[in-house]
């Protein structure tokens, strides 16, 4: 149950996550991995689901958000791992990369996320999750309401004055 909330709590939290993964992300750690945001590996990664070795199961649902269907599958019957670059080549990870660059590369992503609007990224982080169990009909109603909803903030009138003015924008989060 612990792992299963600490799961909710990474998908839930009002901040984009970033997960740095610089080894094996087996089982409850591809869960934790699956429940971020944005996903970077250095090339010794991996991830996998292990537990058919030991005669358990687990991560099937976790790795529906990750994996297509055969591969999956695959995973689940026969414990493979995926490694690092083959994750990237699928656009599970962002970056591949060699392990004394990986923090960096998911700072870069993190400080790039922190310079847009507080409230908007809230938002957007919300808007995704909700919408990613929606039919296109409804996501995409629920994601242009939260447009109006965004459209009247502070920030967002502060983003449109800077790209009128050709300067960065200072957001307030409001």
């Amino acid at each position: 149950r612990r792992a299963r909330e600490s799961y909710h709590a990474i998908r839930e939290c009002t901040k984009p996550v970033i997960a740095a993964i610089n080894g094996a992300a087996l089982g409850a750690g591809l869960a934790v991995a699956a429940s971020c945001d944005i996903l970077v590996a250095a090339e010794e990664a991996s991830m996998g689901l292990p537990e058919i070795d030991v005669g358990l199961l687990g991560g099937g649902k976790h790795t529906q958000r990750l994996f297509p269907h055969s591969l999956r599958r695959r995973m689940m019957f026969t414990g493979y791992r995926v490694p690092g670059a083959e994750l990237h080549r699928l656009g599970i990870v962002e970056a591949c990369v060699p392990r004394a660059e990986l923090l960096e590369r998911a700072m870069a992503i993190a400080r790039e996320i922190a310079g847009k609007s507080p409230a908007a990224i809230r938002l957007a982080k919300r808007t995704l999750n909700t919408i990613e169990d929606m039919s296109l009909r409804d996501g995409y109603r629920y994601e242009q309401d939260m447009t109006a909803i965004i459209a009247r903030t502070d920030d967002a009138r502060e983003a449109q004055a800077a790209f009128r003015e050709k300067r960065a924008p200072v957001f307030t989060g409001r």
